[in-house]
């Protein structure tokens, strides 16, 4: 697979540089000929562009459509949304989701703080080759401009505070950001999906039906991964192959620009740091899978990260009512995640009509820095007032030694908005 051209034996190691280039070349083979498949349609064990995690490029589109397609008055008129579909779809082959998402968070502790931010996102996939050829070829790009409306953003309420991850995934000041640009092929009637360019690897990477901060929870413990040292985005390549629909198994190399936990886009395309991951799945009976990610990582002077490995195990299930739950233990060495020892679960039901509430509790330590065991609890219900809002109110709580100066406790409520268009 694609780390073996990174380290062979213990002794054989060739340049990070040569190994992106080396994969970059990969991608050029002609796919083998196969039957097509129509258009919108996916091949006995195939997928589809949506693939992906709900706050990614394809998720994002596919809940757009989804919301767009039911009933109830929308706030963008209906006519309006119908001639872009016309006009990208149809002449351009192009589909889009357009976000903006705002959160406000208050906490007490030891002592009261609040914060409030906002996040405006273009998300656009161009069918290049279209769906009926053999190796259909889209190109996906993301734009983003993320910003504080408080002194400070809510992504940083936990500095001081002592906490192991933060409260919230996302929602910082980091202003405008291309965080993903890149090409995706799928081959032998959508069983191969190859991506290369610049992404986030957890896209496909230890993904469950609950992780999403824009949608369900916003604790990084379930909006995130704590205990895996993903790059926040990078330069390489990832690719998914499809054992009909009962298994698949994952890998991806890119370069580290910047920590998961960070959820930055630098574009550091001379860093020399790499990224690894192999991921097998198996989807078994009533909606369940199972995941097991095994991942190494150099380390980023520049981020004050240090080389680090480690495992995730993860299990969910999404039942024939929308029932979501998911289970999760990883461990690591501890060089770059903010949890060396780490364990989360969660639920979320749908309400009344397209609501949907839940509640998840987790719990990690971080024995390479000597800080010891915390605990993270959240609810939320969010109302969706019509297809293209959504108001969600939320509830966490942390404790643990280090936790609001050594109070040993930390709570946190607030509001966040979303808009689809």
């Amino acid at each position: 697979m694609l780390c073996c051209f990174v380290r062979v034996g213990n002794s054989v190691r060739m340049p990070k540089r040569v190994v992106l280039l080396l994969l970059m070349m990969m991608t050029g083979g002609i796919p083998l000929r196969g039957a097509d498949v129509p258009a919108g349609s996916v091949g006995a064990g195939g997928v589809d562009f949506a693939e992906g995690s709900a706050d990614g490029i394809g998720g994002e589109i596919a809940e757009k459509q989804r919301l767009f397609r039911g009933t109830g008055r929308h706030l963008i008129p209906g006519d309006w949304s119908a001639m872009a579909g016309k006009t990208l779809g149809e002449r351009l082959r192009m589909k889009f989701a357009l976000t903006y998402d705002a959160l406000g968070l208050g906490t007490l502790g030891d002592r009261a703080s609040g914060a409030a931010s906002g996040d405006v996102a273009l998300s656009l996939r161009w069918q290049l080759l279209a769906e009926q050829r053999r190796a259909p070829l889209a190109l996906s790009w993301r734009l983003r401009h993320r910003h504080a409306y408080s002194e400070e953003a809510p992504s940083a309420v936990e500095g001081g505070r002592g906490l192991l991850w933060r409260l919230v995934d996302g929602f910082n000041d980091r202003g405008l950001e291309v965080p993903e640009l890149y090409l995706e092929q799928q081959y032998f009637r959508k069983r191969m999906l190859l991506r290369w360019g610049q992404m986030a690897p957890d896209d496909l990477l230890d993904d469950h039906p609950l992780r999403s901060a824009k949608k369900q929870f916003l604790n990084q413990a379930f909006s995130s991964s704590p205990a895996v040292g993903f790059p926040g985005s990078g330069l390489g390549l990832m690719g998914r192959w499809h054992f009909r629909e009962e298994a698949d198994v994952t890998v991806s190399a890119s370069n580290v620009q910047t920590g998961n936990l960070d959820d930055g886009a630098r574009w550091r395309l001379e860093s020399d740091a790499l990224f690894q991951g192999v991921q097998g799945g198996w989807n078994f009976g009533d909606g369940q899978r199972l995941q097991l990610l095994v991942w190494r990582t150099d380390g980023l002077a520049e981020e004050s990260l240090e080389a680090d490995r480690g495992v995730s195990l993860t299990w969910s299930r999404v039942t024939d009512g929308d029932a979501r739950w998911f289970g999760r233990v990883a461990v690591a060495d501890g060089g770059t995640v903010a949890a060396t020892k780490f364990g989360a679960a969660g639920v979320s039901f749908r309400g009344r009509e397209s609501d949907r509430w839940g509640v998840g509790i987790s719990a990690g330590e971080d024995g390479h820095r000597g800080r010891g065991w915390q605990v993270a609890g959240e609810s939320f219900y969010r109302w969706q007032l019509t297809p293209d809002l959504q108001v969600t109110g939320f509830a966490q709580a942390a404790a643990g030694d280090d936790v609001s100066a050594g109070r040993g406790w930390l709570l946190a409520a607030g509001v966040r908005t979303g808009l689809r268009f």
